[in-house]
């Protein structure tokens, strides 16, 4: 008798700018203020994983993010570093559809949204 070992395929995750912008768009500048273009570059820098994105799927993203979880325009007291519910969000959107507003900041549940971590 052989053994026989199942191999299971896992699918590299990829983040899709087409959730915040129409297809053909994906590498727009967008129109945004002075402050929030660099604010955009320092999400690029922060985020290697969406850095391919141009600045109005990113600022979209961002701002949906803000308004979502955090009930305000722009955060921009979280631009400065790193925050892995960001990531989890644009997964959450791209996997799971909307997030519910009245949901707001659950760390828990958002964080649940962690396929793109196989990257």
């Amino acid at each position: 008798m052989e053994n026989s070992v199942e191999v299971v395929k896992k699918e590299k995750f990829f983040f899709d700018p087409t959730e915040w912008v129409n297809p053909g768009h994906e590498l727009d500048d967008g129109e945004w203020s002075d402050a929030d273009v660099a604010d955009i570059a320092v999400l690029k820098k922060h985020y290697p994983e969406l850095s391919s994105w141009g600045g109005l799927a990113l600022g979209s993203a961002w701002g949906a993010f803000s308004s979502d979880v955090f009930q305000v325009g722009w955060c921009e007291w979280l631009v400065e570093k790193r925050d892995e519910l960001f990531l989890c969000y644009c997964c959450w959107i791209q996997t799971r559809g909307p997030w519910n507003k009245l949901d707001g900041l659950d760390a828990a549940k958002l964080l649940t949204a962690n396929e793109w971590k196989s990257l």
